[in-house]
C-alpha cells in the first residue's frame, strides 16, 4: 500500500558550496524507498550522501498541496542556466557544510616548497627533452 511522503532534498546547480533546500512530494511503501526515489529527482545532489536532509509521513491534501506548490515553483521549473539566472535565489541559497569537510581539497593554496617541486620538475622535463632531441639529431646524422 502506497503512502505520501515529504522528502526535503539538497537541490543543486547553483554553486558548488550552496545549495537550495526543496521539498518534494513523493508516494512509496515506506519512508527509506521515498528516499531513495527522491535522491534521484532532478536537480537533487545525487553525489552527496547527506542529500535527503528530512522525510516524513504526510495526508493525501498536504500532497496535493506539496506537488501543486512544486509545479509552481520557477526553480524547479527552469531547463536552462539563463532561465535561473533570471531568478533571485539568494534568499533561498543555504550554505552546504558538505564542503567544510574536505575545504583544503577545493581550495588548495600552493606553498613556496611546492611552486619549488613543480619549478625543478619543468627543468628536469625541458632537460629530458633536450637530451631526446639531441639523440635523435645524432641518428639521423648517422644515416
Amino acid at each position: 500500500m502506497l503512502k505520501y511522503f515529504k522528502v526535503v532534498a539538497k537541490c543543486g546547480h547553483v554553486g558548488r558550496m550552496h545549495y537550495v533546500p526543496v521539498p518534494f512530494a513523493v508516494m512509496a511503501e515506506t519512508g527509506k524507498e521515498a528516499a531513495k526515489i527522491a535522491r534521484y529527482l532532478p536537480r537533487v545532489k545525487h553525489d552527496h550522501k547527506d542529500a535527503i536532509l528530512d522525510c516524513k509521513e504526510i495526508t493525501y491534501d498536504e500532497y496535493q498541496e506539496l506537488s501543486e506548490s512544486n509545479s509552481k515553483d520557477d526553480y524547479l521549473k527552469c531547463h536552462n542556466v539563463q532561465d535561473q539566472n533570471k531568478l533571485d535565489l539568494s534568499s533561498r541559497l543555504v550554505q552546504d557544510s558538505h564542503y567544510d569537510m574536505v575545504q583544503d581539497k577545493y581550495r588548495h593554496i600552493p606553498t613556496q616548497e611546492d611552486k619549488l617541486r613543480r619549478k625543478a620538475r619543468i627543468e628536469y622535463k625541458k632537460k629530458r627533452l633536450e637530451q631526446q632531441n639531441n639523440r635523435v639529431m645524432r641518428l639521423v646524422g648517422e644515416f
